[in-house]
Protein backbone atom coordinates (compact mmCIF):
# COMPACT_ATOMS: atom_id res chain seq x y z
CA UNK A 1 0.00 0.00 0.00
CA UNK A 2 1.38 3.35 -0.69
CA UNK A 3 2.14 5.70 2.50
CA UNK A 4 -0.47 7.49 3.21
CA UNK A 5 -2.91 5.68 1.11
CA UNK A 6 -4.87 5.30 4.93
CA UNK A 7 -5.27 8.97 5.53
CA UNK A 8 -8.63 10.70 5.78
CA UNK A 9 -7.32 14.00 6.77
CA UNK A 10 -3.85 15.80 6.08
CA UNK A 11 -1.85 16.47 8.71
CA UNK A 12 -2.17 20.15 8.95
CA UNK A 13 -6.25 19.52 8.69
CA UNK A 14 -5.93 16.50 11.63
CA UNK A 15 -4.60 19.58 13.84
CA UNK A 16 -6.44 22.06 12.95
CA UNK A 17 -9.85 20.23 13.36
CA UNK A 18 -9.01 17.58 15.96
CA UNK A 19 -9.84 18.03 19.28
CA UNK A 20 -7.28 17.18 21.73
CA UNK A 21 -9.29 15.86 24.59
CA UNK A 22 -11.83 14.16 22.40
CA UNK A 23 -8.18 12.37 20.98
CA UNK A 24 -6.71 11.51 24.39
CA UNK A 25 -9.87 10.36 25.61
CA UNK A 26 -10.61 7.67 22.91
CA UNK A 27 -7.70 6.18 23.99
CA UNK A 28 -8.65 5.82 27.61
CA UNK A 29 -12.28 4.72 26.15
CA UNK A 30 -10.61 1.88 24.24
CA UNK A 31 -7.99 1.18 27.30
CA UNK A 32 -5.37 1.57 25.02
CA UNK A 33 -1.99 3.36 26.68
CA UNK A 34 0.79 5.73 25.08
CA UNK A 35 4.18 7.27 25.98
CA UNK A 36 2.70 10.68 25.04
CA UNK A 37 1.44 13.48 27.79
CA UNK A 38 -0.78 14.36 24.34
CA UNK A 39 -1.30 12.43 21.52
CA UNK A 40 -0.30 13.96 18.88
CA UNK A 41 -3.76 14.80 16.44
CA UNK A 42 -2.27 14.58 13.18
CA UNK A 43 -1.78 10.64 13.73
CA UNK A 44 -5.00 10.03 15.50
CA UNK A 45 -7.51 7.53 14.44
CA UNK A 46 -9.23 9.91 13.27
CA UNK A 47 -7.04 11.04 10.81
CA UNK A 48 -7.05 7.82 8.99
CA UNK A 49 -9.66 6.10 7.03
CA UNK A 50 -11.74 3.11 8.54
CA UNK A 51 -9.52 -0.12 8.73
CA UNK A 52 -12.42 -2.07 7.16
CA UNK A 53 -12.34 0.42 4.28
CA UNK A 54 -8.64 0.20 3.56
CA UNK A 55 -8.52 -3.53 4.14
CA UNK A 56 -11.28 -4.43 1.71
CA UNK A 57 -9.92 -2.22 -0.97
CA UNK A 58 -6.56 -3.73 -0.88
CA UNK A 59 -8.15 -7.64 -1.02
CA UNK A 60 -10.33 -5.87 -3.73
CA UNK A 61 -7.40 -5.36 -5.62
CA UNK A 62 -5.52 -8.56 -5.20
CA UNK A 63 -3.06 -6.91 -3.15
CA UNK A 64 -3.54 -9.03 0.23
CA UNK A 65 -5.67 -11.17 2.23
CA UNK A 66 -6.32 -10.77 5.80
CA UNK A 67 -4.60 -13.14 7.82
CA UNK A 68 -5.00 -11.93 11.50
CA UNK A 69 -6.69 -9.13 12.94
CA UNK A 70 -4.70 -7.68 16.48
CA UNK A 71 -5.75 -5.41 18.91
CA UNK A 72 -3.52 -2.32 19.76
CA UNK A 73 -3.06 -2.14 23.51
CA UNK A 74 0.16 0.49 23.90
CA UNK A 75 1.24 2.97 21.43
CA UNK A 76 4.70 4.24 21.68
CA UNK A 77 6.07 7.45 19.67
CA UNK A 78 9.28 8.84 19.24
CA UNK A 79 10.96 11.77 17.99
CA UNK A 80 14.47 13.35 17.38
CA UNK A 81 14.19 15.11 20.63
CA UNK A 82 13.39 11.93 22.70
CA UNK A 83 16.83 11.46 24.18
CA UNK A 84 17.40 15.22 24.76
CA UNK A 85 18.87 16.34 28.22
CA UNK A 86 19.62 12.37 28.87
CA UNK A 87 23.38 12.76 29.14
Amino acid sequence: MNHGAGRAKGRKAAIRELDQKTVDDEFVAHDILTNCRTYPKDEAPAAYKHFNEVLNSVRLAGLASEVARLRARFVIKDSDDSLKGAA
